[in-house]
């Protein structure tokens, strides 16, 4: 699917990403994107119905690329449903691409990480990572965050996710580097099982519980110079309208924890939003979250 437009781009009032805006008028291809955890596989409502209604959700959002988690045997029927093609790692992650996958730059551990850099039709390529990071303990579950909770105990618990970005992000520029792709644009997207600190402010905690916390994992990887893209385009906190965790558990705490992050001048987040229906009954306890970036052609 080869979407050209020539716009002109205004940029956006988000002091935390720096400058999003491409230079005016400049010809651009759009570029859409999915993290979804798919929760085992899809088949949580059955074999073949629940990976049919996970098919469905891809479909009908219209998205080029899926960084999928929980991917567990079903990536194979889903791309081939799609026309997409399947870039699995082991079990857990896998990208789904409508545009054909240069080269694998995958790194860290498979069950984490994969990485393929994309051949957009009309741009440059497109290093895009799909990503699932661990969790310490459960603070989402009903009465897991009463009083008694302490601030070390609720950072600690995504501390996990943390590290392992941390240890993620250098090898990630240090593969694309070795491979000749350190100047293309970068997507990491995934299920971060945290937080972020862009949500959980001064202004929100009403919204929180009265909690204000600097969660280490978004400082990771917008420390190092990428964008969260949904936050990017909606200044505002809402915590229900923003969470992806959970619409199969409403009484649990929701909570904003899967993220497409972008970085390089030429990739725009222009929209972003999140799916969590479907008329038979949405698939995942995760919402879909999808992005419309704006690539600079080529």
């Amino acid at each position: 699917m080869l979407r050209y437009a020539f716009i002109l781009l205004v940029p956006l009032a988000f002091a935390a990403c720096g400058d999003l805006s491409l230079t005016p008028a400049e010809p651009a291809v759009r570029l859409d994107v999915m993290a979804w955890n798919i929760w085992r596989g899809g088949r949580e409502d059955g074999e073949e119905v629940g990976v049919q209604k996970t098919i469905d959700v891809i479909r009908k959002s219209g998205v080029d690329v899926v960084a999928m988690q929980e991917t567990y045997g079903s990536g194979e029927t889903i791309s081939e449903a799609l026309g997409f093609e399947f870039h699995p790692r082991g079990t857990n992650v896998s990208i789904h691409s409508r545009y054909p996958i240069r080269a694998d730059v995958s790194v860290f551990e498979e069950f984490k990480c994969v990485g393929a850099v994309i051949d957009v039709t009309g741009a440059q390529p497109v290093a895009f990572y799909s990503i699932w990071l661990p969790y310490g303990y459960e603070i989402w579950a009903e009465n897991t965050r009463g009083p008694e909770r302490t601030m070390e105990e609720m950072l600690g618990a995504c501390r996990p996710s943390a590290d392992d970005l941390a240890k993620m992000l250098p090898l990630i520029d240090a593969k694309l580097e070795e491979v000749g792709y350190a100047d293309v644009p970068v997507i990491i997207a995934g299920d971060f099982n945290s937080m972020s600190h862009l949500d959980y402010i001064e202004s929100s905690k009403d919204q929180y519980g009265g909690w204000v916390i600097d969660w280490p994992t978004s400082r990771v990887i917008t420390d190092a110079g990428y964008v969260d893209s949904y936050r990017a385009v909606h200044i505002a906190v809402d915590r229900m309208a923003d969470r992806t965790w959970t619409p199969r558990f409403p009484a649990q705490d929701q909570d904003r924890i899967d993220f497409i992050y972008g970085r390089g001048e030429d990739l725009v987040p222009k929209e972003s939003h999140t799916i969590d229906i479907h008329p038979e009954g949405f698939p995942s306890d995760h919402a879909a979250l999808v992005t419309q970036y704006r690539l600079v052609a080529r």
